[in-house]
């Protein structure tokens, strides 16, 4: 095993650590210690239905489930694997950071957490989705795919729905249409972009957004017309991206 894709102790520990304690913090709001993430953030007409947010225990669950696969083997099945453990465990400790000043509804500060979780998926997303370590069982190196892949898309829909909700929370009309059109656009043109870039191997971040904008569209069915529209438009443009990307996915050297 290359010594580029082989995780040091330490740094395993770290990222089982940060899986463990983003399972535990969301004991503190359903202990009533503070909102929950729903009671801090604003009903907005771009919000997902409340069943889309039971991703976060797939999301738990796959993150412990490789963390504990990186301990035991200090590999994740991709090359540069350090760096992939590093953006995980900031990812892992950021939704514990998150949930906790989401409980202590400190909004701009949970939107700022988001953002750094985004910026460290997307990273993730950028290693997972590029060779693979022939040295390492190909289901490790789907597991890190599959995990960064979901992950990374639910924090692509998270990121600009907080932000939107801190807006609204600063004064912008919840109710008003216009500008969460503008940011439903802008989240989807970077989602079909991070798509396009990585969704052909990452098929789990294209199809979990698309499980947001489904949510989202139950909540906007039969109150605004524009912003299913949107949404489906979006789904259809997600879906035409991640096939064009699989195609090019394939034509790559079969260690890819």
């Amino acid at each position: 095993m290359d010594v580029s894709t082989r995780v040091s102790s330490p740094l395993a520990i770290i990222m089982v650590v940060g899986a463990i304690a983003q399972v535990v913090a969301p004991i503190v709001p359903f202990a009533g210690i503070g909102a929950s993430p729903n009671e801090s953030t604003v009903d907005l007409l771009i919000t997902p239905a409340g069943y889309t947010f039971s991703i976060w225990s797939v999301i738990y669950l796959l993150s412990l489930v490789l963390a504990a696969t990186v301990l035991l083997t200090r590999s994740t099945g991709t090359r540069t694997a350090p760096r992939l453990v590093v953006d995980l465990s900031i990812a892992f400790f950021g939704a514990a950071i998150w949930i906790l000043f989401s409980a202590a509804e400190w909004r701009w500060v949970t939107s700022i957490v988001l953002t750094v979780m985004t910026v460290a998926l997307l990273d993730a997303a950028r290693i997972a989705a590029g060779a693979r370590d022939a040295d390492t069982p190909g289901w490790r190196t789907a597991l890190s795919r599959v995990t960064v892949g979901i992950y990374a898309g639910w924090a692509t829909a998270a990121v600009f729905q907080n932000w939107a909700s801190d807006i609204a929370d600063s004064g912008a009309d919840p109710g008003e249409l216009w500008w969460q059109l503008v940011i439903l656009i802008g989240a989807a043109v970077f989602a079909s972009v991070v798509t396009w870039l990585f969704g052909g191997v990452l098929v789990g971040y294209p199809l979990t957004v698309i499980w947001a904008l489904v949510g989202i569209i139950v909540t906007a069915a039969g109150v605004t017309t524009s912003v299913v529209i949107v949404c489906a438009v979006t789904i259809a443009v997600l879906a035409a991206v991640a096939g064009g990307a699989m195609l090019r996915a394939r034509a790559r050297p079969s260690d890819a």
